[in-house]
């Protein structure tokens, strides 16, 4: 018979409390502090726990306690404090009934909550709480909603925690703060985000790119890949996690680990990130939350939807839970801007150059010293139009028979399609090195400054409106099974088994229309990242063009991954819990694309291709140099694709870049948890070693006598990987943090193939390394930590990693048909040719390097204040990361840069307003400019993204208890991402996305 059916009541007394004397009360009454030691854990062990300590009799209903979590309560604080702290985020609350404490669930209006004075309040000054600090006298009120209440929890969680982990909770269920994941994220010191459409995508943790950084969904590692623009590298096909697949309202908590324990998984130098799904004993009870919201982008006329749907209910006795989560979004996001795919130096005939320039600037047309002369490969204007539709399918079951045996079901679906529109406008022959690129290009005029044309007339230039469509489709699903159990009260025993697959394809059709030997000219001088670009034939006359070639490709990605694991924890006593367990994990990657180049078109008319009236206005989101064209041509794929493949092409698979690898780990680990006093003071950490064996088959192409052939390599290496950390409670709000671990990061996943794989458009070829070694750091982090209330927060934090053996890719520049690779992987040679310069790229086991910097956090609810503003508060951070390595440029030269994706400087600000009934937020975030690639090929030095601020805010409105209004804006100043090569800064790629707008309502039952 269950304990809840022998209660029979409803109402039941906790363990010992119910006949504790009186004398107990009287050794520790209410306004007294007392020592003491709760940890967190299940709210029924944490009360009992509390009333051992005061003599205070607490009672609950059952189904109010059950599923729910008390917070971890030490040190010397008073009683009221200390429950009021171990209540935190349980959605209870106390109220006195004569001798006894009664906690009743919240109120669901979002309304300041006053505690209970009577026996938990203190007549006379007191000692605040350790972890609640609340920062306010007895009887007076506590707002625990919203932002605020987030904020608090974060807190809360980072000073519990033993290692050095910040967190996110979500304000309410279904209520992230951010819209986007990955935006979310960056408000936490050290993240930085880049950006798909107008959106976060990927995370760079303290300076090292999103490849260091592990992720975990709901305790299973995750990789879920989508594609991008080529431009911001394409499909995805490394370990970077594609936060944009999924939708933030299908989440209740983020964790950040910044410092490992021996049970962590390893793998993520970085930081390991760990993201929660929602599950029912969250928020127990019966719950329905529905939301709505209409999303605008400026650049574009349409409205699309946001919706999310949240049904939960647990059963009243606390044995059950269930809950189901749906969330569908659909955006649309334009782009405007201008790219040169880098710029370049010589190739050009010293007959077709004007004798009216000055011969001293004509020897430096083709010259190879440090005066030589850099125009643009591609100069071109484009529109990227993104149609987004994002679908998440959430279902969690929990089941608690008992205090003993806890188990959940964990069911996740998610799926990204998009639909992107890409049109350019551009000058081809400057990329092109033969007879009909730049070598019968003539040049009338020209502008220097430095060591660049900034401004120039040509003759004999091939123009090109290039029209892609990308229709990109990822699928992503989960099923993880959590038991834990305790067969008895010292030991707990964990297992996790899964499942997860993403499967990803993006169908590609490129439409070429080309215009041969016409006038050409642009000018950079009134705007440095968007110049005047002007053409010898009218744009939108389509008997100026021609169509050259159509382009039917299609890549996949697929990643399967299966789990299963063991954790036990035995505690011998209040200060020693020893932990150990081991995990195995099987890892699939597969990659292939399919192709052909279809000639057949060449010479066809593009005028039943094309929209009959313009779509889109060049240059709505950008300052657009007056004189810039506005309009040109623009295929209807819906109209031309019937037209030009009628009978659907066949699609020949690309040997060459058929990828597969199969990783499998084998770890296991031991922990010992510590607590205890020294010189006076609370003491807790953990230490321990976690040993991996990986073993991997990685399978690709190699070109062999001018074909490619498969050929598979095997790997396997162990790695022990020790940790500490340790946390010293100076005083009740101060406390000093120490970590210590050593970490791998294995390989990108295309890296560890054999073979290469051409890419005709940029002109470049990566080539495979089976032999590569992982990263292998050593890190320490130390923190200073001042809590001076439940809202209140200040931190500074110095951090140092020392990386071995830093994988960098060495490059070499030769003409394609130098290389040994079968001419036909060239396809029909339009795009690129044999003798056109191709760079090859190949990752190796490079110089190791340091990584050091430090993070300053200041965050504050200013309940201090009088009136008004006491509903203000404040979060600031800041962190400085500084790292080089050496890059290899040849086999016995290299040169010393920052590490790739390194920001030195990164700030996040964030101002909020709540009351009960309305409030917002307005956030920043900056990040100091990065480097993607050392050298930047063709002549540069280097490649990367220039400097950013984000500006985002949000309003609310509760018009009711149940019923509240939305509205949120996103990247409020337009910011460009802003491409550059080489260090004098050459615009590569500038884009705006426009502003974006959600409004909306929450309806709550």
């Amino acid at each position: 018979m269950r304990r809840s059916t022998m209660m029979g009541s409803g109402i039941f007394s906790l363990a010992t409390a119910i006949a504790l004397p009186q004398a107990a009360m009287a050794r520790m009454p209410a306004s007294v502090p007392g020592q003491f030691a709760i940890p967190a854990g299940d709210l029924r062990q944490c009360i009992s726990l509390y009333s051992r300590a005061t003599g205070i009799q607490v009672v609950v209903a059952p189904g109010d306690v059950a599923g729910r979590r008390g917070a971890a309560v030490y040190g010397r604080v008073t009683p009221r404090a200390a429950l009021i702290a171990m209540l935190r985020g349980t959605g209870l609350v106390p109220v006195m009934r004569g001798n006894l404490v009664v906690l009743r669930r919240q109120a669901p209006a979002a309304r300041a909550i006053p505690v209970a004075a009577a026996a938990l309040a203190a007549s006379a000054p007191v000692q605040e709480a350790a972890v609640e600090g609340s920062g306010q006298a007895a009887g007076e009120d506590i707002v625990v909603t919203g932002l605020r209440r987030s904020l608090e929890s974060a807190i809360a969680a980072r000073r519990d925690a033993t290692g050095l982990t910040d967190s996110i909770f979500a304000k309410d269920i279904a209520a992230f703060p951010d819209t986007n994941v990955a935006e979310s994220i960056q408000r936490i010191p050290g993240v930085q985000i880049t950006r798909d459409a107008g959106e976060g995508r990927q995370i760079a943790v303290r300076g090292l790119n999103a490849d260091f950084t592990r992720v975990r969904l709901n305790g299973m590692e995750a990789l879920a890949t989508t594609g991008t623009t080529d431009q911001r590298g394409a499909v995805n096909r490394s370990r970077s996690f594609d936060f944009n697949i999924f939708a933030s309202e299908l989440f209740s908590r983020i964790d950040v680990a910044k410092a490992r324990s021996p049970s962590l998984d390893e793998g993520g130098i970085a930081a390991t990130v760990d993201l929660h799904t929602l599950r029912p004993f969250d928020n127990p009870g019966f719950h329905i939350v529905a939301s709505a919201q209409a999303f605008w982008a400026t650049r574009t006329d349409k409205v699309g939807p946001r919706a999310a749907l949240v049904v939960s209910k647990t059963s009243d006795d606390g044995v059950w839970g269930a809950l189901l989560s749906a969330a569908y979004s659909r955006r649309q996001v334009i782009e405007d801007g201008h790219q040169t795919l880098r710029w370049a130096s010589g190739g050009w005939t010293p007959a077709n150059v004007s004798t009216a320039i000055d011969p001293a600037i004509r020897a430096r047309l083709n010259g190879t010293g440090p005066d030589r002369l850099f125009y643009p490969r591609t100069p071109r204007y484009f529109i990227f139009d993104h149609d987004q539709r994002r679908l998440g399918l959430t279902g969690a079951f929990q089941f608690r028979p008992s205090d003993a045996l806890h188990v959940d079901l964990d069911v996740l679906y998610a799926r990204l399609k998009s639909t992107r529109l890409e049109y350019f406008l551009d000058a081809q022959s400057f990329s092109r090195t033969d007879a009909t690129g730049i070598r019968e290009t003539t040049i009338r005029s020209l502008v220097t400054q430095g060591n660049d044309i900034v401004a120039a007339e040509f003759g004999n230039v091939d123009n090109r409106a290039d029209n892609r469509r990308d229709r990109n489709d990822t699928r992503f699903h989960q099923i993880a099974l959590t038991t834990t159990w305790k067969p008895t009260d010292r030991l707990t025993i964990d297992v996790l088994a899964g499942v997860e697959g993403s499967d990803y394809t993006v169908d590609t059709r490129t439409l070429q229309a080309l215009t041969t030997n016409r006038d050409f000219a642009y000018d950079y001088r009134p705007n440095d990242r968007v110049p005047v670009m002007t053409y010898g034939f009218p744009l939108t006359d389509p008997s100026a063009l021609r169509l050259d070639l159509y382009r039917p490709r299609i890549n996949v990605v697929g990643n399967d991954y299966r789990i299963g694991k063991l954790n036990l924890a035995y505690r011998a006593n209040d200060a020693v819990t020893v932990k150990g367990g081991a995990t195995y994990t099987r890892y699939v990657f597969d990659t292939a694309d399919f192709g052909q180049d279809v000639t057949a078109v060449r010479g066809r008319t593009v005028a039943d291709l094309v929209h009959a009236k313009s779509p889109y206005m060049f240059g709505k989101a950008l300052d657009l140099p007056a004189g810039a064209p506005r309009e040109w041509l623009y295929v209807d794929f819906d109209k031309a694709l019937p037209l030009v493949d009628p009978g659907r092409a066949t699609l020949t698979r690309n040997r060459e870049n058929d990828r597969r690898v199969k990783e499998e780990v084998l770890a296991g680990y031991a922990q010992l948890d510590l607590r205890g006093e020294l010189a006076g003071m609370v003491v807790r950490g953990d230490a321990g070693v976690r040993v991996a064996r990986t073993q991997t088959t990685a399978t690709g192409a190699v070109v062999v006598g001018g074909v490619a052939q498969p050929v598979t390599f095997e790997r396997q290496y162990t790695d022990w990987l020790p940790s500490a950390n340790l946390v010293f409670e100076l005083t009740p709000r101060l406390q000093l943090r120490a970590s210590a671990n050593r970490n791998i990061t294995r390989p990108t996943l295309t890296s560890l193939t054999p073979g290469g794989q051409v890419q005709v458009n940029t002109r470049t070829v990566g080539v495979g390394n089976p032999d590569l070694e992982p990263f292998r750091a050593d890190s320490l982090d130390i923190a200073l930590e001042f809590y001076p209330s439940r809202d209140g927060f200040f931190a500074v934090g110095p951090f140092y990693k020392r990386i071995d053996s830093f994988i960098t890719n060495r490059t070499t520049e030769q003409t394609y048909a130098a290389s040994g690779y079968p001419i036909a992987f060239l396809g029909n040679q339009q795009v690129a040719r044999p003798e056109d310069t191709f760079f090859f790229t190949q990752p190796v086991n490079g110089a190791g390097t340091s990584l050091k910097g430090v993070e300053v956090i200041a965050q504050q609810a200013f309940t201090f204040l009088p009136g008004a503003l006491r509903h203000l508060g404040g979060i600031v951070n800041y962190t400085f990361t500084s790292s080089d390595t050496d890059y290899a440029l040849t086999a016995t030269t290299s040169v010393r840069r920052p590490l790739i994706g390194l920001s030195r400087h990164s700030a996040n600000a964030t101002l909020y307003y709540e009351t009960p009934v309305y409030g917002g937020r307005v956030s920043a975030n900056y990040r100091d400019r990065y480097l993607t690639a050392v050298p930047g090929a063709n002549g540069n030095d280097i490649a990367g993204v220039n400097a950013a601020t984000y500006v985002d805010a949000s309003l609310f409105w509760n018009v009711t208890p149940r019923l509240t209004v939305t509205l949120e804006g996103v990247n409020l100043t337009n910011q460009a991402e802003d491409q550059f090569v080489d260090s004098s800064d050459r615009v590569s790629s500038y884009a705006r996305s426009g502003r974006q707008l959600l409004a909306g309502i929450r309806w709550r039952m």
